[in-house]
This record gives C-alpha cells, sequence and structure tokens, in this order.
C-alpha cells in the first residue's frame, strides 16, 4: 500500500483570540500553499482511496484543501493517533486497520509525522534520511502491512517545491 503523510498547512499562532493549541486554523497564505501542493501531487496522478486527519482544526482543514483540489469526494475521517504524541505503536496500528486500502493519505503534525515516516523505512537503505517537514510537505512510503517494512518512496520538500526520490 502507498502510504501519504503530509504535515498541515501553515496555522495561525496563538494570541489572545486563539488561546488553545487545538483551535488553531489555517490562515490564508496556508490554504493558498495546500493548494499548490496538492495541485503538484495531482499534476503527478496522486490519488487517495482514503484520507485519515488529525482531529486538530488545521489539519482537517489542510486534508479538506487536499481532498479538494484532488477531487476526493469520500469521508475524511479523523482518528486520535494523529493528534501528536502518540506512540508510533498506535500509529503502526492505525494503519493496519486501513491497510484494506491501496492508497491512504495520513494529514499529522510535527514532529510525529517526521517519526511516523522514519519508523516505517527503519530497515530501508534511506533510514538515515533527512526529512524537514515544514507545512504540508509529503512523504510517500511503500508499505507492507503483513511485514510491517516500508520502503521510502519520495519526499515533496513544500518550501521548495522539490521532490526528494529514493536513489
Amino acid at each position: 500500500m502507498d502510504i501519504y503523510i503530509i504535515r498541515h498547512g501553515v496555522a495561525a499562532d496563538l494570541d489572545n483570540e486563539i488561546v488553545e493549541e487545538s483551535y488553531r486554523y489555517l490562515t490564508i497564505h496556508g490554504r493558498n500553499h495546500c493548494r499548490i501542493v496538492a495541485q503538484r501531487l495531482k499534476d503527478m496522478k496522486i490519488r487517495f482511496d482514503s484520507i485519515l486527519s488529525s482531529p486538530l482544526v488545521r489539519a482537517v482543514q489542510t486534508a479538506e484543501v487536499f481532498a479538494s483540489v484532488l477531487k476526493y469526494d469520500d469521508e475524511i475521517k479523523t482518528a486520535i493517533e494523529l493528534i501528536g504524541g502518540n506512540t508510533f505503536s498506535r500509529f503502526a496500528q492505525l494503519i493496519k486497520r486501513h491497510s484494506h486500502h491501496n492508497s491512504i493519505a495520513v494529514f499529522g503534525h510535527a514532529p510525529d509525522v517526521n517519526s511516523f515516516s522514519l519508523n516505517l523505512i527503519k530497515d530501508n537503505p534511506v533510514k538515515d534520511l533527512q526529512l524537514n517537514f515544514k507545512n504540508a510537505s509529503v512523504c510517500k512510503i511503500k508499505y507492507d502491512p503483513a511485514s510491517g517494512k516500508g520502503k521510502f518512496g519520495w519526499f515533496l520538500n513544500s518550501e521548495n517545491m522539490k521532490l526528494v526520490e529514493a536513489p
């Protein structure tokens, strides 16, 4: 199966109006930037069978932007395993429950998106790859749920839109 791990877009900072981390929403810049990244995936002919998102506002909004651009018309499911601060074991269980899909997108938060990606490819020769998950960056991993082994596909750095592929 193909797993696309995506960090949420640029969100509003905490201030006098937004006093709780979970209420941070995407800025206009964040939404526009997500559209650009999603369009790049669309140009690459990427399609998702399922979308899973952290239930936090900024992640759900990022998933909605990607779904809109990619013409994904199914339900965006939220998963508490993606809120942030969860173990890789809980993330792996989430992936296993959705392993009947060929292609899933997972929208989450830093630093979890980085650690989940690296743990999925831990036995891969590119395990030392330095993934820099800026907002709306995407990592594609080919994952075999039966063996629990993943293989790095590519990483799209949303900051410079460069695609880093496996050597």
